[in-house]
């Protein structure tokens, strides 16, 4: 199969020759990519009222309701975390380490991991960090020193308790010679913030992001490695180290990735400082700063000393599943309409992810995405490292941790407060939490997601993000999704429903279905799953079913047409 139209108009491979043709091919048409990078981020920022509504109201115990298969069968046979090979024992070279491995001991969890002098490095194929020596300045000089300073200065002014916000504004512009609009950044931490917030921000915990950006190269010890287009590759990094690059981001210090000095290498990446996060908008960016905010108080204060992950998944064309052919029983499936997909334990948890990882996180978006970077900040690490995703790939974030609650939706999105994640964690230190990011395709003209090509590329694009990495039963623990791609990418809930299903049936998972509130979905899934069971359908039924309804284009919904009669025709054709 391939891989379908998805907004990714060219399968990009890794090789430099590539990359250069397909640029050119986009510049052809229009910049195709470029545009489509701000549209379909711009429709994730104007996610629809109906999808607002449902979400905008949290206290929902007299409507939920559950179908299907019980949740703690599924649940109960992954009651810990996957058994991983020691650290020290992988050789892989794709399998990458930002520290000494180090043996994890469960009844030693502050257990720090050693780290090795920093290894300065400036090339295309590492993240370009402010501390290089190579990081230079027109006359040749390098800058990091002249940040040291301002960083030094603003310290100084914290420890004595004498700075202001302006002092603050200042250090950021000094550090990139450039004027910054700060206004969200300045509503919170003056007008907002109460006497007490803004002293223990101000005096306790900017003055430890000083310290640690002050020592970095003794806390990041070598640049991370990217993951680009066509690689299988992960990195794994101290919750420490996350702590120090976002710091790095707060201060919009990282060379090469803004607006105005935007490099080439970097144009299929997202922005990871938090410039665009600072300007003037909406209240909920106020409110996703409170969250950032909030966990710069908490890490600052005790600095957490865990392991987090972030991997590429590239599926090869040779193992793409040949729809047509498979007989594979469907998967377990629960429903139901009282969880959120970040409450579910013990579970593969899909991120509903924009092509570009993160979406609007970092400008005003405020819906499942967003939310999720914005509660478990140690996720935005992934801006800085992954390249835009094709068809045939997902991005993994494994042990990050959440810091914040939080209630709304969108544009009700607030910050709730502490959030104390009591996750446990794996033999690398990892809290026992696995998120899949897995983009959908924007259909502007929604009528196009009923052409087999495009349900071929989300197929294709769910199976990657399901299929288990392992080869043991402990790989194949539960998937916890809901409406993907429903939203403002407009997709049809019935077909994404069917499709996702396909996709965990052929990986051999259980799926935990959450439509937050949507009755009406889990109602009428549930029934139809109950009749595709009692009809013993198969993987390859299903996918019959939608080549049917594509073909035949028939008024009713697609639940419906599976449900019509004859009860056993498959349209085979």
């Amino acid at each position: 199969m391939g891989c379908g139209p998805s907004a990714d108009a060219t399968q990009t491979k890794g090789t430099d020759k590539h990359r250069r043709n397909h640029r050119r091919s986009m510049a052809a048409h229009g910049d195709h990519r470029r545009r489509t990078r701000s549209d379909v981020r711009d429709a994730t920022e104007e996610e629809s009222r109906d999808m607002f509504e449902e979400y905008m109201n949290d206290d929902r115990s007299a409507e939920i309701i559950h179908k299907g298969v019980p949740f703690e069968a599924i649940i109960k046979r992954f009651r810990q975390p996957p058994i991983l090979n020691p650290m020290d024992a992988i050789k892989e070279e794709n399998t990458i380490f930002t520290f000494k491995p180090l043996k994890y001991a469960p009844y030693k969890p502050d257990t720090e991991h050693d780290v090795e002098s920093y290894n300065d490095r400036w090339d295309k194929y590492h993240v370009r960090m402010p501390c290089s020596n190579d990081y230079i300045s027109n006359d040749r000089k390098p800058i990091w020193p002249k940040i040291c300073e301002h960083l030094s200065f603003l310290k100084a002014k914290c420890d004595s308790r004498e700075v202001k916000f302006k002092h603050l504004k200042t250090v950021i512009e000094d550090c990139n010679e450039r004027s910054f609009d700060l206004e969200c950044l300045q509503r919170l931490i003056d007008p907002i913030y109460s006497k007490n917030e803004y002293r223990n921000f101000m005096y306790v915990t900017l003055p430890k992001m000083c310290d640690l950006l002050l020592n970095i190269k003794s806390v990041c010890t070598q640049p991370l490695p990217l993951l680009r287009i066509n690689e299988n590759r992960s990195v794994s990094m101290q919750q420490q180290q996350a702590a120090a690059l976002l710091a790095c981001a707060f201060f919009c210090l990282f060379p090469n990735r803004s607006g105005r000095t935007l490099r080439t290498e970097y144009e299929d990446y997202q922005n990871p400082n938090f410039e665009a996060l600072y300007q003037r908008g909406p209240p909920s960016k106020i409110e996703k700063l409170k969250c950032i905010l909030h966990y710069f108080n908490r890490v600052t204060d005790h600095m957490p000393t865990g392991v987090i992950t972030f991997q590429r998944v590239v599926l090869p064309k040779s193992e793409y599943p040949q729809w047509p052919e498979l007989k594979t029983d469907l998967c377990d499936l629960h429903l139901t309409t009282g969880d959120k997909i970040e409450d579910i334990p013990s579970v593969l948890q899909v991120d509903f992810a924009n092509k570009y990882i993160g979406g609007g996180v970092l400008g005003s978006g405020c819906v499942q995405e967003e939310i999720r970077f914005t509660i478990c900040p140690e996720m935005l690490v992934s801006l800085l490292i992954c390249e835009v995703m094709e068809c045939n790939e997902c991005i993994l974030l494994i042990g990050c941790e959440r810091y914040s609650s939080y209630k709304g939706y969108a544009h009700s999105f607030q910050f709730a407060g502490n959030y104390t994640d009591k996750a446990p964690r794996d033999s690398w230190d990892r809290l026992w939490c696995h998120v899949v990011a897995m983009d959908a395709i924007y259909f502007q003209n929604p009528s196009t997601q009923y052409h087999m090509k495009s349900i071929e590329r989300e197929l294709l694009k769910a199976y990657t993000s399901f299929r288990p990495l392992g080869h043991d039963a402990d790989s194949k623990f539960g998937i916890a999704t809901g409406n993907w791609g429903c939203g403002a990418f407009n997709g049809d809930r019935q077909l994404k429903a069917i499709i996702q299903l396909i996709a965990a049936s052929e990986a051999r998972r259980p799926l935990v279905y959450a439509a937050f509130g949507d009755r009406k979905l889990v109602t009428s899934f549930s029934a139809l799953y109950e009749h595709l069971k009692k009809e013993r359908a198969t993987v390859s039924d299903l996918y019959y079913y939608l080549m049917g309804y594509c073909r035949d284009q028939p008024e009713q919904s697609l639940f419906d047409y599976i449900l019509m009669p004859p009860a056993s025709r498959f349209q085979k054709k």
